[in-house]
């Protein structure tokens, strides 16, 4: 199996912008690529392939095709991985262990989405099929045993706590003295998503926060909630003024809130706070310019997560150890298949010799670590028998 992969840790976020796939792209690439899962998040965009012989040159063409790019300058951000380094990176992305917040929990819906996607496109195989079968698995070992996803925090939670500073921050400053009928006032523009329900699910928990969220097409089934008003996604203009911080969370091609007409409503100059979660931004840049406004963006948040990661270290070690175990079966899993084809010959080319012929034929053709792993499962199987 081979992986290229394009993330946050190698590219921007205006570069990984440019490798959001359309589902009828999605469709078209993995035709093209024969067997593969194509993974595309917010933070990284990766193809795992297999097949008989290397796949690293179409999957560049691919990713370049899409972006526009030269091969040679895809190539100064895109990893490769190849066999078992390729295995195990699939298995730290779907643990959560590669993420830019450490063990959090979306990648591994994401992982076995890209996974599902390509089964019912039928492109996968014996080895992609187990590779991902047996990440999936390991994740939700590592989840069950381990502490990582006790001690560890989503972008989505991320969010929260950042809104959650500001209206302490204002709160401080404006204290009783505000003359606010209602409290912090946040404009949720995405609510419907998974992350922008789980940001609507957590301001709304605060009880001072008042959130108007948007929809198109589904229900937001909080709006009864005295703390939440729905609106239109049309409007969210006429909303704009009044709240203290703007989250767009959406999978829209286009801005959600551009510069030039948050200028023409925003007159009074009041401090607000602009957070973007989305690839490609929903929000325009040139906001960040404008009196009182501050915009974060989603690799902003790699700072705060670092902060987040050091204070779990031991359940990292934890969840290392355990994906290491769940690797070594892996490995062998393949490998036994692999030699499957050959049990017949291998039969006929060891008919009538003892295992003491045998054993002299590994002696000389493995190295001394690889003859000595073989010496100690013969032993196992005796101390087993007594």
């Amino acid at each position: 199996m081979e992986c290229i992969s394009i993330s946050f840790k190698s590219a921007p976020e205006e570069i990984r912008r440019i490798f959001v796939f359309t589902l009828e792209e999605k469709k078209q690439l993995l035709e093209q690529a024969e067997q593969a899962v194509l993974l595309a998040t917010c933070n990284r965009t990766e193809i795992y392939a297999s097949g008989k012989e290397s796949l690293f040159p179409v999957l560049e063409r691919l990713l370049a095709e899409k972006s526009g790019m030269e091969e040679t300058e895809l190539r100064r951000i895109a990893k490769r991985f190849q066999g078992k380094k390729a295995l195990e990176h699939l298995y730290r992305v779907t643990c959560g262990m590669d993420s830019m917040v450490l063990g959090e929990d979306e990648i591994l819906g994401q992982v076995r989405q890209a996974y599902l996607f390509s089964c019912e496109e039928h492109r996968t195989g014996y080895e992609l099929n187990t590779a991902f079968q047996g990440a999936l698995a390991c994740a939700k070992k590592i989840k069950t045993e381990t502490d990582i996803s006790k001690a560890s925090v989503s972008i989505a939670t991320l969010v929260s706590n950042e809104v959650f500073r500001t209206e302490n921050a204002i709160m401080r400053e404006e204290g009783a003295q505000s003359g606010r009928e209602e409290g912090l006032r946040v404009l949720l523009i995405g609510g419907s998503g998974k992350m922008g329900s789980i940001i609507l699910k957590n301001l709304l928990d605060r009880g001072s926060i008042h959130v108007y969220a948007t929809k198109r097409n589904h229900i937001v089934t909080d709006r009864e909630r005295s703390n939440l008003t729905v609106v239109d996604y049309g409007d969210r203009y006429r909303f704009l003024e009044q709240a203290d911080v703007v989250i767009s969370s959406t999978e829209s091609p286009h801005y959600t809130i551009t510069a030039g007409k948050t200028a023409e409503l925003l007159k009074d100059g009041r401090e607000r706070l602009f957070i973007d979660i989305a690839v490609p931004a929903d929000i325009d840049r040139e906001i960040s310019a404008l009196p009182g406004c501050r915009l974060i963006a989603i690799d902003d948040f790699r700072e705060l997560a670092g902060r987040n990661n050091l204070r779990k270290q031991q359940a990292i070690a934890d969840a290392g150890e355990l994906m290491s175990e769940e690797l070594e079966t892996l490995y062998k899993t393949l490998a036994f298949h692999e030699a499957a084809g050959q049990l017949n010959k291998w039969k006929e080319s060891f008919a009538g010799c003892g295992l003491d012929k045998i054993l002299f034929f590994l002696r000389d053709n493995l190295d001394s670590d690889s003859f000595q792993a073989v010496l100690e499962a013969f032993g196992k199987t005796q101390e087993g028998r007594n």
